[in-house]
């Protein structure tokens, strides 16, 4: 018990987007206080059952729980249990903020539930394949792997139970067939938050977090991908027709919104793509 890689880290390494600093598995946790941070942390319980203090709350952390360590946060983490089994991904990266922070929309160190433990497991799994062979590239191969568990962090960790990004977009599955098969018609919210059974405030806050975007504006990307499609089909169909038929009554309404989603009018799609 007790493994870790320590991977050499040259300058091009720092120079990544993202890269691996270490690895560990199968890892006996001892008490960790560290009153001035440290680098990015990705820590799994496997068995037992510990506490994470960071940011003035105290977090409990026992198997299908994770704790997300940010750079530079003082933090303090130590088992409750007899013994408390870690596996765990130390790491930085230029993008590494950026994405925690405004991709995924995490600011702060925490504990997370997990809705499938293996899918991380998986990633340390394979950063430990990777600096155990001969492979060539080897950081540039843990850089992606990195970036993959960042992505698994949005869509497969959240910090209440069965509130993670793939949940929530299961269950809101119902609402996105409504809108496939509605996006024609007018469309209202107390519509939409019907079909999805919670309140209108409530569906725009889960739709958002789950989706990156406002109901309304996932709507409108419907809209234009199925007026891109007739654009295609039917070259001699006019413009202000085909707006219609996907569900914009003004025709300058469906121009603005499609320029803002794919740089350049219908008109100048169509062109592009029927006389190459």
């Amino acid at each position: 018990m007790n493994h870790r890689i320590l991977p050499v880290i040259t300058e091009f390494d720092r120079q990544l987007p993202y890269y691996l600093v270490a690895v560990g598995w199968d890892w006996n946790q001892e008490h960790v206080l560290n009153p001035y941070g440290y680098l990015y942390q990705w820590i799994q319980c496997v068995k037992g059952e510990g506490e994470l203090i960071t940011g003035g709350k105290t977090f409990r952390v026992k198997e299908g729980h994770a704790m997300l360590l940010f750079k530079g946060f003082p933090y303090e983490y130590y088992a409750i249990s007899p013994i408390w089994i870690t596996n765990w991904v130390v790491f930085d990266g230029l993008q590494v903020e950026p994405f925690l922070k405004h991709t995924a929309g995490i600011k702060n160190a925490g504990a997370y539930y997990l809705t499938d433990p293996n899918i991380f497991l998986s990633k340390v799994q394979r950063l430990i394949d990777i600096q155990q062979s001969d492979l060539t590239l080897k950081s540039l191969k843990c850089s992606a792997v990195i970036y993959s568990l960042l992505i698994d962090i949005i869509q497969y960790a959240s910090i209440n139970p069965n509130s993670s990004a793939t949940t929530q977009h299961y269950k809101l599955k119902p609402l996105f067939n409504y809108i496939e098969e509605n996006y024609n018609q007018p469309l209202t919210l107390e519509e939409l938050s019907h079909v999805a059974g919670v309140s209108p405030p409530h569906l725009c806050t889960v739709f958002k977090k789950t989706t990156n975007m406002r109901i309304f504006q996932y709507i409108n990307s419907v809209r234009i991908k199925k007026s891109k499609e007739l654009l295609l089909q039917n070259p001699e169909m006019q413009i202000k027709d085909i707006s219609l038929l996907v569900g914009f009554e003004d025709a300058n309404y469906f121009c603005s919104v499609f320029k803002g989603l794919e740089q350049m009018s219908p008109s100048q799609f169509r062109k592009m793509y029927c006389n190459p």
